[in-house]
């Protein structure tokens, strides 16, 4: 029997704010407890919820006289969905606190609603006060967590106000265009005659920005793997290492396999290995190999302990999409507002390090590693590279063109070691990219 699409949207908010899991995992794992019709109520709210939650949880804590405790997250969740909706969503102010009230019915808390009722009606008496006594605490200012308003500031002073706008908006709709089975233009074509406005991305020679979001069954031949959603940033990995017909390489760390993808439509003869630690996340590579109508090795593994997966044979090219922070893909990934901490950065800049190590050991002298992340803290990017370059003799950074002189460059800007890559309102996310080139 399905369950209400408010409750649903409650429970995966308790898991994401008790830290158990990501937003897209607990979607995933919930979803289908909903209607088909009112699964679309429930993802707005959950992301709703997660890309306003630095100034929902600044003005729910303003309201409360004591947070509620850990076993009562469902009705903070439902706190934080009332005042989500008032503020940001058609929902008549009297429905909104009718709503969540019930809802605290449906969550078997009956003790809570008069407390629910009380605080939603409060905010709705005394909105403009509130907002204006809180409108000096940075993450009611930029909707950011304190830490990351410090670090964006610190790391992008000249682009501070770029990287926050980007990072709050919701991201454009980028295709990727299988360009083994149709061209760019064709296929742009093809969504004109069915309505779709798209344009060309100014760096990647296969993507469309997408004029509005569709779903994918909107896509001409979706499901014949004449596209795959990614973002332009993502798209320029398999550019940059350029793969040939019958090379040996490595994709580290594989999943979700847009890259994987990428690097078998521009050749598909590849003798590609795709390494990925979580099994479900691996099956998801899987069924988008599967229609794309390519193939590669794949592993359930980590990374970066090569003696469980590493057959001795060197790979000719490496692409190293390192775990990272993802502070450059918030606004995809919006739960990062609330469960990302400072000390997951130095934690995640220690799990880079023995992955790039390990990998760079299975790469052919003369062959090359392109080091990627979706993060903007320099720390995982550029000193990461300082520091694998001055511990490792034996390589060398190459410009991003080397292997493909095509290439046009101006996608980022350079910094000390690669380029960074930052949000743009109607365009990329943020990413890094850094390759070096193993010397003999």
């Amino acid at each position: 029997m399905s369950q209400p699409a408010r409750l649903i949207a409650a429970k995966i908010l308790e898991q994401v704010l008790g830290q158990h899991g990501s937003l897209s995992t607990q979607i995933s794992k919930q979803i289908g407890e909903v209607d088909y019709d009112e699964q679309g109520l429930t993802k707005e709210l959950c992301f709703g919820v997660c890309r306003y939650y630095p100034q929902l949880n600044s003005v729910a804590l303003s309201l409360l006289s004591k947070p509620f405790e850990e076993k009562d997250l469902d009705l903070y969740a439902t706190l934080l969905m009332g005042l989500y909706q008032i503020e940001h969503m058609n929902t008549p102010d009297h429905a909104a606190v009718n709503e969540s009230v019930e809802l605290c019915r449906q969550l078997d808390k009956d003790w809570a609603t008069k407390l629910m009722n009380a605080v939603l009606r409060r905010y709705q008496r005394e909105r403009d006060d509130i907002l204006d006594n809180l409108a000096s605490q940075p993450s009611v200012e930029f909707n950011l967590p304190k830490w990351l308003v410090k670090r964006f500031k610190k790391h992008w002073g000249d682009d501070f106000e770029q990287v926050v706008t980007a990072t709050n908006t919701h991201p454009p709709m980028c295709i990727r265009v299988n360009q083994d089975k149709v061209s760019r233009e064709t296929y742009q074509a093809q969504l004109t005659e069915q309505g779709t406005v798209s344009r060309e991305t100014a760096f990647s020679d296969s993507g469309l920005y997408l004029e509005k979001a569709v779903s994918v069954t909107m896509l001409p031949d979706f499901e014949h793997g004449h596209a795959s959603v990614q973002d332009e940033s993502a798209q320029l990995a398999a550019m940059i290492l350029a793969p040939e017909q019958g090379e040996r390489v490595l994709d580290a760390c594989a999943a979700p396999g847009g890259k994987t993808g990428h690097l078998l439509e521009r050749a598909p003869e590849l003798q590609l290995t795709a390494v990925e630690l979580e099994p479900w996340r691996l099956q998801r590579i899987e069924s988008n190999l599967e229609r794309l109508g390519v193939q590669a090795e794949l592993i359930c593994a980590d990374a970066g302990d090569t003696n469980a997966w590493w057959d001795q044979q060197a790979f000719d090219k490496i692409l190293l999409d390192a775990p990272c922070s993802a502070t450059g893909v918030i606004r995809r990934n919006p739960d990062i507002k609330i469960n990302r901490k400072p000390a997951d950065i130095d934690e995640l800049v220690t799990i880079q390090q023995r992955i790039l190590m390990a990998t760079w050991q299975t790469l052919k002298p003369g062959g090359y590693l392109l080091y990627a992340t979706c993060s903007l803290m320099p720390e995982e990017n550029e000193r990461q590279m300082a520091h694998f370059l001055a511990e490792q003799a034996d390589a060398k950074e190459c410009s991003l063109d080397t292997l493909n002189s095509a290439l046009a460059l101006g996608f980022g800007k350079a910094v000390s070691h690669g380029i960074q890559v930052l949000p743009t309102v109607d365009g990329q996310d943020g990413f890094y990219y850094c390759l070096l080139q193993k010397q003999a």
